[in-house]
């Protein structure tokens, strides 16, 4: 897991919704019970010791998303073992993940992409808008490129996979509790940084003013050919040819084929 690219607000507890409402048909099984007790019983001693010494930071409250029951129960499992978090509330459907969410308002919301007939990045493009304070982080099972670079654009602060390991998923939920945008995957992070320099290559080309096919002559002016070669592929005259290049000094701002050729490759362009 590799953090790619806000300070924390101040979280209120807030007392576990009913099973009904989260999403959740059925009640949690004895593990679940087990560890809810345990960290009720920690927090009833720190609770009787004196203030000065607790100074415990407040735990990263966070909402669990996703239409598979037996994924809630494991993410819940997993958060709520950990003293620095507390699942505030689970979701199997987009309706009642934004009821919850908008309700709760979490530090993170856990959300996967796919939730039966309902897209997961729609929900998040809605959350953004009523959960301003809250960070969404989508957990899919998919690695799709379509979704990747959208769920970039809306902006969430965290894209990860359900086969992360746990002790990554932990650590990039803290990172992104404390700010940080993650990016769970290699290849997912190969795929935004190929995104960032298309994007960088077509703002440079918008910016210089020349044309594909302009930047085709300078690409065949890199790799040596004369005027005359270059007229022989494209089928025209080496008079034409001539004049293109001008035309190409002038939109670069410089005077002959070597400078052109430098500028080019220094706004990535060839």
């Amino acid at each position: 897991m590799t953090s790619a690219f806000l300070p924390s607000h101040r979280a209120v507890p807030v007392a576990p919704l009913p099973y009904a409402a989260q999403g959740v048909t059925s009640r949690p099984e004895p593990e679940y019970a087990t560890a809810r007790a345990t960290k009720a019983a920690s927090q009833a001693e720190m609770s009787s010791q004196p203030r000065k010494a607790q100074q415990v930071a407040m735990p990263i409250r966070v909402l669990i998303v996703d239409d598979h029951e037996i994924v809630r129960r494991g993410l819940y499992m997993v958060l709520s073992e950990q003293e620095d978090f507390e699942v505030v509330g689970q979701a199997g459907t987009a309706n009642i993940a934004v009821t919850l969410a908008m309700q709760l308002q979490p530090d993170i919301v856990l959300l996967d992409i796919f939730l039966g007939a309902s897209n997961g990045l729609d929900i998040a493009q809605q959350l953004q808008r009523g959960c301003p304070k809250s960070r969404i982080v989508i957990l899919t099972g998919y690695s799709d490129e379509g979704h990747l670079f959208r769920a970039m654009r809306i902006g969430v602060h965290g894209y990860l996979q359900k086969s992360l390991p746990i002790g990554e998923l932990l650590s990039a939920l803290r990172d992104v509790y404390r700010g940080e945008r993650v990016i769970g995957e290699p290849r997912a992070i190969t795929q935004v940084l190929g995104e960032f320099e298309r994007l960088t290559k077509e703002q440079e080309r918008v910016r210089s003013g020349l044309t594909d096919l302009e930047i085709e002559l300078v690409r065949l002016a890199a790799e040596g050919c004369s005027n005359k070669e270059i007229a022989l592929r494209q089928f025209w005259s080496e008079v034409t040819v001539k004049r293109k290049m001008q035309d190409i000094y002038r939109k670069l701002q410089v005077t002959d084929r070597a400078q052109a050729v430098a500028e080019a490759m220094r706004m990535g362009l060839i």
